[in-house]
């Protein structure tokens, strides 16, 4: 009897095949970062958002998805295990640290500025990046932009969790222009509360390429089963559909 009962705690300690199972699929994690997901009245929408939530239904899965501040996403990905993260640009940096599995596009980067009419302020629309050097310019905490900055001989960087944070600093004052993605910082305004109109683009030093990435031990298979549930929405017309949705300036 005393060996049954040692047998049936051991038993019961171990992890069912339907947790194992769990464990291994792929937790996906992002900040609040449009139009690739946002929240909206504690909501969620945005282009990849509503891919994952179709993705994991052709997986037979419940989207397993949460949001942080884009610095402690990347981190857990890299760090953690079964971890996936977007929109994230792929560099050589961080080639070797996360697995690649879907191609969401190129996006080009680019300062953006207020509009403004002030004598003595850079505009930025038409300024040089030697001008530039000399601006208090911000970027997302986390974002491989910074090393584009530091490349280019920029000192005065200034760091904020989010985009919302980002232009209410650019708006009063409190930053001279932001260094962003483009499609990111025009929803951004847009989904925000912002006026497009307040707000100008200047110089493109580049493009970023876009991905879902995932942690290095994300296995095989499930690599395949992501991949696979992609090409079926690119066949089906779905990916074709959500980037009119959210990319109307394509």
């Amino acid at each position: 009897m005393k060996k049954f009962i040692c047998l049936l705690a051991l038993l019961c300690s171990l992890p069912s095949q339907a947790q194992k199972v769990t464990d291994a699929q792929i937790k996906w994690v992002t900040a609040e970062l449009p139009p690739y997901l946002w929240l909206n009245h504690n909501v969620p929408q945005g282009y990849v958002y509503e891919l994952i939530v179709a993705m994991s239904a052709q997986l037979g899965r419940k989207p397993d998805l949460s949001i942080y501040p884009w610095a402690r996403a990347i981190k857990m990905t890299r760090e953690g295990r079964n971890y996936g993260v977007f929109p994230l640009q792929r560099t050589l940096e961080r080639e070797s640290s996360y697995k690649w599995l879907i191609h969401l596009g190129t996006a080009p980067n680019r300062f953006f500025g207020k509009r403004s009419t002030i004598a003595g302020n850079v505009n930025i629309e038409h300024a040089s990046i030697e001008q530039l050097r000399g601006l208090r310019v911000g970027i997302v905490r986390g974002s491989s932009l910074e090393q584009e900055l530091l490349a280019e001989n920029f000192r005065n960087i200034q760091y904020e969790k989010d985009y919302q944070s980002l232009l209410k600093l650019l708006q009063l004052g409190g930053l001279d222009a932001v260094y962003s993605g483009y499609s990111i910082m025009i929803s951004a305004v847009e989904e925000y509360g912002f006026r497009l109109e307040d707000f100008t683009t200047g110089l493109n030093m580049g493009s970023a390429e876009l991905y879902m990435a995932s942690s290095m031990n994300v296995s095989e298979e499930e690599e395949r089963v992501w991949r696979k549930a992609y090409e079926v929405l690119q066949k089906d017309g779905t990916v074709q559909r959500l980037r009119k949705k959210y990319f109307s300036w394509e």
